[in-house]
């Protein structure tokens, strides 16, 4: 697997405009062996579990050029999952690329590709997809002071929410015993550290603090609620069923890797619970979400 080089979160730019400047000067994607950071700019995160993270999926901190870094990024995994992806999920990747102004990938023959490396490409699309949400929402409340949370890019927000939701639910999109074998014991002792865990993610922790500014944000302005609320809080409850119904199919009520409880489903409707409540903080009214079909991936 080619590494994937990502920008360290706290350097990813202050809005959409910078992204697509970027794009503007890209005339191709990058392959992931062009030109790019020499080795010596990498810098491994300092937190030890995300620096491991990083490392189980091949990522790449590099501070150089952070808006053309992400593009890139996007372009790379996009098409690392797009010989694979059904059709619906590739129009929803490809509505995220479009949102942040970067190339879209070449088509590639489609073809087939093991369960283990189908979850390692789809991580790196999600880690991709969950930084450019990051640059949307720093956008929307770049001017929280004086104003309600920037309708546009809340809903760019909501459209690389919903690509990151279709490309979890193409990423597991494989049968749970080929999980049990070669997918799960690749993120467990010894191959890994206890506990591995998408809380690991540095995009994941860079996401929740936006979620909380856009949410504490939002209250300020707007405490009834308005439709880019909706579209927001829509979008994210879609991610979450998507995680969710990963974690049913492949681990029901046993226990997680994460560890602390034997019911993985319980412990990841915590989280669920908590992270939405990013979007309506304390005294603040919640907007209700419109009601969605759930998406049973033991269908697949």
């Amino acid at each position: 697997m080619s590494p994937l080089r990502l920008p360290p979160p706290e350097l990813l730019p202050e809005s959409r405009s910078a992204l697509r400047a970027a794009g503007a000067h890209l005339s191709a994607p990058d392959d992931g062996r062009g030109t790019g950071p020499r080795s010596e700019d990498a810098q491994p995160l300092p937190d030890r579990k995300e620096a491991l993270y990083d490392a189980h999926f091949c990522v790449v901190r590099t501070p150089d050029a952070p808006a053309r870094t992400l593009l890139r990024a996007l372009t790379q995994t996009a098409a690392e999952v797009s010989v694979w992806v059904p059709e619906e999920t590739r129009g929803a990747v490809l509505g995220a690329l479009a949102v942040c102004g970067a190339v879209a990938p070449a088509p590639a023959p489609a073809h087939s590709a093991t369960p283990l490396a189908r979850w390692r490409a789809g991580h790196r699309l999600f880690f991709a997809l969950t930084a450019a949400t990051v640059v949307t929402l720093r956008d929307a409340t770049a001017r929280r002071a004086v104003s309600h949370p920037g309708p546009a890019a809340t809903r760019d927000a909501a459209v690389l929410l919903r690509a990151s939701a279709a490309a979890m639910r193409a990423t597991a999109s494989f049968a749970p015993h080929a999980y049990e074998s070669d997918v799960r014991p690749s993120m467990e002792p010894p191959r890994e550290q206890p506990g591995f865990s998408g809380l690991w993610s540095a995009d994941h922790r860079a996401l929740v603090r936006q979620l909380g500014n856009w949410g504490r944000s939002h209250a300020e302005a707007c405490p009834e609620g308005c439709e880019p609320a909706r579209t927001l809080g829509d979008a994210l409850a879609e991610v979450h069923a998507a995680h969710y119904g990963v974690c049913a199919r492949f681990v029901g009520r046993g226990p997680s890797l994460l560890g602390g409880s034997p019911d993985a489903l319980h412990t990841l409707g915590r989280l669920m619970g908590a992270r939405g409540k990013l979007l309506r903080p304390d005294g603040a009214r919640p907007v209700p979400p419109r009601r969605r079909e759930a998406v049973d991936l033991r269908r697949n």
